[in-house]
């Protein structure tokens, strides 16, 4: 391993050098990588083109950031990019103009890589599939994705938030549950279920956590780490720790199920709605779940935020399946009697 790392601060030095003028396209290569992105931006874009694909994205994307974090815990050994500052390696590099580089996970593998590679490949293939003749068009999603997913990874490298095998583990593994995942889960699954599902990710979590802590295992051991060694205290966040994912993958496991169980659901997802009511449901989701994640819980302790950070991505599956459906049909009715 030591021979990875070091390397690894080799490559990484090499992509400073070349790259650092350009910074900031890749921190937004970066910020396109983000995991987070997947419940508020990518989930309500799919859910607007076809509701299958929308359900497929935030159903492969909230079990792939679960079963990362045991990955990662699994592998508790792997070191973050930051450890190089304990290591004596990191004289040519530039870790504190990067605040992403503060994660407070273990490094492997790369939640972006992995999480993110999984939750957009079934995109990939539903534009793949739109021409199931092989033409040069029909190629055209794959090289995007292939395009989008190398720039992440080089990306995670530059702001030494991961070495590079790291993120080649975390593309592996990406594609793989990607394509492994069943696409999407069925609509006839019972509340049931959605709720088993998430108390099975929350506690399983918490079980895999306690567990090992028995055997000896401190888990937290990056936590501490990261606040010693960031160079701003405010850039260790509280939604970067572990139990963080773990809220957000469970909670959209039960807001899917509370969604699709709603006596509306059906009503709502009856006919073809034209592009302009699918235009303004996509502006209402993105609106909701930007009201909802941007509410200040930093000031929280950390287990009233986990709480708040629970309900609010229960709500979020809700708002884009159920509420703004709803604001849009019921403006589209008031429109209609007004002009009767």
């Amino acid at each position: 391993m030591d021979v990875l790392h070091s390397s690894g601060v080799v490559l990484a030095a090499y992509l400073q050098e070349k790259c650092l003028d350009f910074s900031q396209f890749w921190l937004w290569v970066n910020h396109l990588g983000d995991p987070a992105h997947i419940y508020v931006i990518y989930f309500p874009l799919a859910y607007c083109i076809c509701n299958r694909l929308g359900v497929a994205i935030l159903w492969t994307g909230l079990l792939s950031e679960w079963l990362n974090l045991i990955f990662k815990w699994f592998l508790f050994g792997e070191r973050p990019f930051w450890w190089i500052y304990e290591s004596g390696m990191h004289s040519d590099l530039h870790l504190t103009q990067f605040p992403l580089t503060c994660e407070t996970g273990p490094g492997s593998p790369s939640g972006h890589c992995m999480i993110t590679g999984a939750a957009l490949w079934p995109v990939m293939m539903f534009f793949t599939n739109l021409r199931p003749q092989r033409t040069l068009l029909s190629l055209v999603p794959i090289i995007l994705y292939i395009m989008l997913m190398v720039g992440v990874a080089i990306s995670r490298v530059l702001i030494l938030a991961h070495f590079p095998h790291q993120v080649v583990a975390g593309l592996i593994a990406g594609m793989y549950l990607g394509h492994s995942i069943p696409g999407t889960v069925s609509r006839g699954c019972t509340l049931l279920f959605f709720t088993l599902t998430s108390v099975l990710l929350l506690f399983g979590a918490f079980l895999i956590y306690f567990g090992m802590g028995i055997f000896g295992v401190d888990l937290s051991w990056s936590i501490n780490r990261a606040t010693k060694w960031c160079a701003k205290p405010e850039w260790v966040r509280l939604e970067t720790r572990p139990f963080s994912s773990v809220t957000r993958s469970a909670a959209s496991a039960l807001g899917l199920g509370f969604a699709f169980r709603c006596p509306l659901y059906s009503r709502l997802c009856k006919g073809n709605r034209d592009w302009r009511k699918r235009t303004i449901t996509l502006l209402l989701s993105l609106l909701l779940l930007g009201l909802l994640h941007h509410l200040p819980l930093q000031t929280a302790s950390p287990l009233l935020f986990y709480f708040l950070n629970f309900i609010r991505h229960v709500l979020g599956p809700f708002a884009v399946v159920i509420l703004a459906p709803f604001i849009t049909h019921s403006l589209s009715m008031r429109a209609t009697d007004k002009k009767e």
